[in-house]
């Protein structure tokens, strides 16, 4: 089971993730006002969800590992890392 999620991880950090949550989260923003202001749409009811469903995406299998293995990316000996 920890082979899968760290298949589905891909070797990505907390930082990495963090910063492609965000990514995902300014797009998920923009679409938004796109489809309020030039569609006539309102979707806002879906952003709590898209929401919660990316930092799920992001931040649960990093944790999984993190919990599991020690290192959020799941590699072993990627955690305490100290130049000597």
């Amino acid at each position: 089971m920890i082979d899968h999620i760290r298949r589905f991880n891909d070797g990505r950090t907390l930082p990495m993730n963090a910063g492609a949550c965000f990514c995902i989260i300014v797009m998920m923003g923009i679409a938004n006002l796109i489809c309020r202001f030039v569609l006539k749409a309102d979707i806002s009811y879906l952003v709590p969800w898209l929401v919660s469903g990316t930092v799920v995406y992001f931040f649960a299998p990093a944790f999984i590992l993190w919990f599991a293995t020690g290192s959020p990316s799941g590699q072993p000996g990627a955690q305490n890392t100290k130049p000597r």
